[in-house]
């Protein structure tokens, strides 16, 4: 039976429970998670206070602080400086979230990205022409060029300019939906790419991000478009030929 104050309890109607005394961190956040999953805070709703949540889970601020910041930064909540700990809208940020407990970071997964990035990154291409502006290709273009000039073994450097790349080809979409699963699973694509960096370098990634900038500033979409599915394909096929040579020398 949950050992919560009863004039607490009057004051936020939300089923806030007493924390265990293990990974007590883990449990606020999960607790919240659940709350918010579940709708008892609505869309752009202010939640209580870090205060008001230690009296209710009888645990510290530091455990509840180390919760909201786990739930800040994957998206379910923002935080406004001086007045407080907002909802974010929960019809796309959670849901989207739940995938990637899903997909998990196994042996295969890799692959498994790159698979959903050729989907996701390919169909855009429609929405990217539409939107596109010489703004756009000028940040696209000094992109490339920051990626032509990094050292082969600036993996963390050349990972980050990578995803930059692709990331702005889903901003440029102007797709919502598209930016926010770009944005919650950035941490997957990020580990990804390291792996494809790792694994093959960077010369492939050069040539075909020079190939795919030159295709938008001509203005050819189909071009683009086999272009940037040509180059996840190939990272692909190159990927499993590595897992091969691995796997039997």
């Amino acid at each position: 039976m949950p050992i919560i104050n009863q004039g607490i309890e009057r004051v936020n109607p939300a089923p806030i429970k007493s924390i265990k005394s293990e990974k007590i961190h883990d449990q606020v956040y999960e607790q919240l998670k659940t709350l918010l999953l579940e709708g008892h805070w609505q869309p752009g709703e202010k939640i209580p206070s870090e205060a008001e949540l230690c009296r209710l889970t009888g645990v510290s601020r530091v455990s509840v602080r180390t919760a909201l910041k786990s739930l800040i930064a994957q998206g379910f909540l923002v935080s406004r400086q001086g007045d407080g700990t907002f909802v974010v809208d929960i019809s796309v940020d959670m849901n989207m979230d739940l995938l990637v407990p899903i997909i998990g970071l196994d042996k295969k997964s890799i692959l498994e990205v790159l698979e959903f990035r050729k989907i996701l990154e390919v169909g855009l291409i429609p929405l990217l022409f539409e939107n596109l502006s010489a703004a756009d290709l000028v940040y696209l273009e000094q992109n490339v060029k920051d990626l032509e000039q990094a050292a082969e073994e600036q993996i963390e450097t050349i990972t980050e300019i990578d995803l930059a790349f692709h990331k702005k080809l889903c901003l440029i979409s102007g797709n919502s939906l598209i930016i926010k699963v770009n944005q919650i699973l950035s941490d997957l694509f990020r580990k990804s790419m390291q792996d494809v960096v790792i694994a093959l370098g960077n010369q492939t990634g050069k040539i075909y991000h020079r190939r795919i900038f030159e295709a938008m500033s001509r203005g050819d979409q189909a071009e683009t478009s086999a272009i940037l599915q040509e180059h996840i394909e190939n990272t692909i096929d190159s990927i499993k030929r590595a897992k091969l040579r691995k796997e039997f020398g």
